[in-house]
């Protein structure tokens, strides 16, 4: 287990250089980790670590770091994960902080700016859409080529289709803004522990 550091720490390393815009934007990243190392951990556990990692206290993308980390290499690839993908984003942090100071209000700067915005929303719709359909899909290598309504009918997991379409509507119903989203994790989790998702 402690051979497979230097590529967990390569791999994080290059999630947190590339990975514009919060913990979100790790995801694809992690998908393409996944995709990559097979024998770490299968797309099924990669959705419910995502799920945990929301859950629990303290950034997303350090949690889903120390996550992956302790199923490839027990504690020490938490560790080297975490740290792994945090030293891009502080290199990269206090080298905008000098530049912002010495640009700032440049027209360069504003460019800079201009583009890094949709990179960041760009990762971050991946993210959902992944998450989206990993968790409404099953991975069944279905193809158009293959198309029948039994085919169909196998690709989703009609269950967490059910659940999706009976609590979408709590999200856009008025009172229920006001909850705070420790209520919707606590019911999100017995919901999970009660109908085995």
């Amino acid at each position: 287990m402690i051979t497979l550091l230097p590529t967990l720490i390569y791999e994080f390393f290059f999630t947190g250089l590339f990975a514009v815009g919060g913990g979100y934007a790790t995801i694809p990243f992690l998908y393409r980790m996944q995709a990559r190392h097979p024998a770490w951990f299968s797309a099924q556990k990669l959705t419910e670590m995502i799920a945990l990692a929301q859950c629990a206290p303290s950034a997303y993308g350090s949690n889903m770091a120390s996550f992956v980390g302790f199923a490839v290499s027990g504690v020490p690839g938490a560790v080297a994960s975490v740290l792994a993908l945090m030293a891009p984003t502080i290199a990269v942090d206090l080298l905008a902080v000098r530049l912002m100071d010495r640009f700032s209000g440049s027209q360069k700067m504003e460019n800079l700016m201009f583009c890094v915005r949709p990179a960041s929303a760009g990762l971050i719709a991946a993210a959902a859409l992944t998450v989206l359909t990993s968790t409404l899909m099953r991975d069944t290598g279905f193809t158009l080529a293959q198309f029948s309504f039994g085919a169909l009918k196998d690709l989703f997991a009609w269950r967490n289709c059910l659940l999706y379409v009976l609590i979408l509507p709590f999200l856009f119903w008025k009172r229920t803004k006001k909850t705070h989203p420790a209520v919707w994790i606590c019911v999100g989790g017995i919901v999970g522990a009660v109908f085995g998702f």
